[in-house]
């Protein structure tokens, strides 16, 4: 379906919303609901009409925009010009007037490129005093289709509800990220969801938004923050074991994801489930001496030699709650998603989780070396997507699934 663009010069715009019923029934065996669910009025709109905003750039330098088709520039007086489709607009040719923001759409049937990359709705380019913030602004449902397929991957028709689950976990993170704090909802890294405008969309997605449209998790009616990560290692774990400043939730906290009867667990079919890593004493150094001083009171140069590294202590879903590097410089404790930040490995990537056991080699009484072995990938926090997808192919519904790794949540819809 297409929507029109109030006092636009362009009139209708391309936004690719995906055609869904009215509403859905979560009662029917397909969803796995248990008889009637909560609705949502307000201040939500349903997934076709909620206006979402992404920031691709916060602080980009250079970047061209440009259409698949016919598009244009839409400034705020609504005078717009149109440019064909092999027209380029490089952000540094705005006018001093643009710069102060300017909207770009394109016309039915078209999409907007920026730095290469497809986008459905419109594009709201403003100068900031680092650089161009760069915003694409789409209905709720089209932003699904550029993030569930990179949060889940490619699953088979099986894992299916896994993909169901992916899709209501970050639409209920979108909705309850709406604000008017800021000209952006979210970015479009990690640091949010990542999404990748068209260019990442995929039929099965597509499938699981339209299964489950407007369908959020709730806690006393409202939708709650939904974080998700890779692989678990066997447990969740609650906020305060890895955020350490963040207060815990009564609906993020450890949930194990044994199989029922049996010693193997859902998510162990992930290549993360158990792996090493391992430093040398240079690399032991190097990271210490790059990272540590950002996360603790320690010397930005000159930590001193190494001589001890030792585990500080269990949380309750059995991670690592902190671990200190004594030097000759001092003792600096690293607490919970904080160690993953310092032992990264050569090319700057975070270590992998805090479910591990750390284990130091001495010479001249000195860490010559560390072996770390540990479980999982990612901080552990909600739902674990390995565990989604081992989960669905033991024939669980997407229902099932939001409310294991969300415990003491219900099921609900976003309605008009």
């Amino acid at each position: 379906m297409r929507r029109r663009v109030t006092g636009s010069s362009f009139g209708v715009l391309s936004v690719g919303v995906l055609t869904v019923a009215a509403c859905v029934s979560l009662s029917s065996p397909k969803t796995g609901g248990r008889g009637t669910i909560p609705v949502v009025h307000v201040p939500y709109k349903p997934g076709s009409l909620q206006s979402v905003r992404i920031a691709l750039e916060t602080a980009a330098k250079t970047g061209t925009v440009s259409g698949t088709g016919q598009w244009g520039i839409v400034r705020g007086d609504a005078q717009g010009k149109a440019f064909d489709t092999a027209q380029e607009l490089p952000l540094d040719s705005l006018t001093a007037a643009e710069r102060q923001g300017v909207v770009a759409e394109a016309r039915a049937g078209s999409l907007l490129i920026w730095n290469g990359k497809k986008y459905r709705g419109i594009l709201r380019i403003s100068q900031t005093d680092s650089g161009f913030l760069v915003v694409n602004e789409l209905p709720m449902d089209a932003y699904l289709r550029g993030v569930v397929p990179l949060e889940i991957g490619n699953r088979t028709a099986a894992e299916m509800a896994a993909v169901e689950a992916q899709a209501v976990a970050a639409r209920t993170y979108a909705y309850k990220h709406l604000t008017s704090a800021r000209a952006f909802d979210m970015y479009a890294t990690v640091q949010d969801q990542v999404y990748g405008g068209v260019d990442a969309e995929k039929p099965q997605a597509d499938t699981a938004i339209i299964n489950t449209a407007d369908v959020v998790v709730l806690y006393n009616g409202q939708p709650i923050t939904t974080p998700y990560h890779s692989t678990c290692g066997g447990s969740t774990a609650a906020v305060s074991e890895v955020w350490y400043d963040q207060p815990d939730e009564p609906y993020l906290r450890p949930v194990s994801d044994r199989i029922p009867g049996s010693d193997r667990f859902y998510c162990d079919a992930s290549p993360r489930f158990s792996w090493t890593q391992s430093f040398d004493a240079d690399g032991l150094r190097a990271v210490m001496e790059k990272y540590l001083a950002n996360y603790t009171n320690a010397p930005k140069s000159g930590i001193g030699r190494i001589t001890e590294i030792s585990e500080q202590g269990r949380t309750p879903s059995g991670r690592l709650r902190a671990l200190t590097v004594q030097t000759t410089s001092g003792s600096y404790t690293l607490r919970g998603n904080d160690i993953r930040f310092v032992l990264r490995d050569p090319k700057g990537t975070i270590l992998n989780s805090t479910f591990i056991n750390v284990h130091e080699s001495k010479a001249n009484g000195e860490v010559s070396g560390l072996t770390i072995n540990g479980r999982g990938y990612g901080h552990g926090i909600g739902m674990c997507q390995w565990g989604a997808i081992g989960r669905a192919r033991a024939g669980q519904n997407f229902r099932t699934i939001l409310e294991t790794y969300y415990p003491g949540t219900t099921i609900g819809r976003i309605a008009g």
